[in-house]
């Protein structure tokens, strides 16, 4: 015998095509998503300037008149002021390219000219020191007076002084001393000009003569209207020598002294 089934049986729970989800014991920890996380997609951003050029000018130009309401287009006037603005920004941007170019052409000469300057500088002075040398050279065997109050007597007795009594002239007396301060030696001359003048040590009357060697003096000029006045006093001897300090010429004077060529203030044949 056939049974017959009840057509509610088909909705019955058995039949339910609707998935049931899984159940979750909540005493068990979740599992751990498995693999790597897959990266994002990276965004690359555009790089803001507040510089405006002529493109972009012409760019908001172009936009503005495509986007322009034609029931109330933009005024022919409105126009042709953004144009000139355009056409001023552009000149502009041309007047600043090329004041650029001349700033560095100008840098360029100003180097130039220092490095120029500089070679003929240096140029300068290697002339002047081949000539000073040259000059140096010709002086040995000569008179050199520079400033002191050093006097070398040659072997013989002969020698000379350099004095300037300024505006006094009158009697002259001179006292030599020897290295220590001692003094050896005293004499007079009668008739002493004014100013820059030479004194042969034979015309002062040493009594006895001096020996050969380098001394020391001081020299005073006396008159009727001036008292006794220092005059001042030179280095006088012959030029035996020469040698170079840094690329100078120095002179030797006598056995002993040593003068740098442009200190000299004469030189006597």
């Amino acid at each position: 015998m056939i049974s017959a089934v009840s057509s509610n049986s088909l909705f019955s729970p058995m039949f339910d095509a609707t998935p049931t989800p899984p159940v979750t014991d909540p005493t068990k920890p979740a599992t751990p998503v498995q693999g790597a996380a897959t990266p994002s997609t990276p965004h690359t951003a555009t790089p803001l300037t507040n510089a405006m050029g002529k493109d972009d000018f012409m760019k908001l130009l172009v936009a503005q008149l495509k986007n322009q309401d034609p029931l109330n287009p933009m005024d022919g006037k409105d126009m042709a002021a953004q144009l000139a603005q355009f056409s001023s920004v552009e000149q502009l941007m041309a007047m600043n390219k090329s004041i650029t170019a001349q700033a560095d052409n100008q840098t360029k000469v100003v180097n130039a000219l220092d490095a120029l300057q500089k070679g003929q500088t240096d140029q300068g002075d290697t002339l002047a020191s081949l000539i000073q040398g040259q000059m140096a050279v010709s002086t040995v065997g000569k008179i050199g007076v520079t400033d002191g109050n050093t006097v070398f007597v040659e072997r013989d007795g002969s020698g000379s002084i350099t004095v300037d009594t300024g505006t006094v002239k009158g009697q002259g007396n001179i006292i030599v001393t020897d290295a220590n301060g001692k003094e050896v030696a005293r004499g007079q001359i009668a008739d002493v000009k004014a100013g820059l003048q030479s004194v042969n040590l034979a015309d002062l009357g040493f009594d006895p003569p001096l020996k050969g060697g380098s001394y020391h003096y001081s020299f005073q000029v006396s008159s009727a209207d001036h008292a006794p006045v220092n005059a001042k006093t030179y280095t006088t001897g012959r030029i035996t020598g020469l040698r170079y300090e840094n690329g100078s010429p120095v002179l030797m004077v006598g056995d002993s002294l040593s003068v740098p060529f442009s200190k000299l203030i004469q030189i006597r044949g």
